[in-house]
């Protein structure tokens, strides 16, 4: 047998076709292929993170950055800070604007209450204090329409809103039966 290639019987337009082999390295790629992609398969469920492991590390990832965010909002938060923040007219006019645009569908535009709880009337829900509400605004309250707001709002803005709504107590607006203990007004 020789080495020349052999020339096949059939031919189309006259033209013969010879029976070359594919070349060796063809060859070990294509079955190099074929056993990588078996091993892709059988291995990656173990190899590669599905996409809701992803999700859960991403998730786990920004509630610890979370916690450490809020953790330092609070250091620069104080009750001192918002009882200064509620006699500047510059801080309650942002919160004002702030409260209008955000809060008005659940406490109405004077703050009697609607859905929330009434912010007029001298009874406060969750805590007694300037800090107790601006950590009601920041972090929401679970199991009620209050939203936490310190994740979509700066901490400025809610500081704004929480000097705001200090400044409402004790204007006793008729609306919305009271609710939680009752408090003094802010002075």
């Amino acid at each position: 047998m020789s080495d020349d290639p052999k020339l096949l019987e059939h031919s189309y337009d006259g033209i013969q076709e010879y029976d070359n082999p594919l070349p060796g390295w063809w060859s070990a790629a294509f079955w190099a292929t074929i056993v990588f992609a078996f091993a892709y398969v059988g291995l990656s469920p173990f190899l590669i993170a599905t996409p809701a492991e992803a999700y859960r590390g991403a998730l786990t990832d920004y509630s610890g950055k979370k916690d450490r965010r809020d953790l330092a909002d609070a250091k620069n938060v104080s009750e001192t800070i918002l009882e200064r923040d509620a006699h500047d007219p510059k801080v309650v006019s942002k919160g004002a604007a702030i409260f209008a645009a955000r809060c008005v569908p659940c406490h109405t535009a004077d703050g009697h209450g609607l859905i929330g709880p009434n912010l007029t009337d001298l009874y406060q829900l969750h805590g007694t204090t300037r800090l107790d509400i601006f950590t009601t605004i920041r972090g929401g309250v679970a199991g009620t329409p209050m939203l936490a707001w310190g994740e979509q709002m700066p901490p400025t803005d809610v500081v704004a809103v929480a000097a705001f709504a200090t400044t409402l107590r004790g204007k006793n607006i008729p609306g919305k039966s009271p609710q939680g203990q009752r408090v003094e007004a802010f002075k």
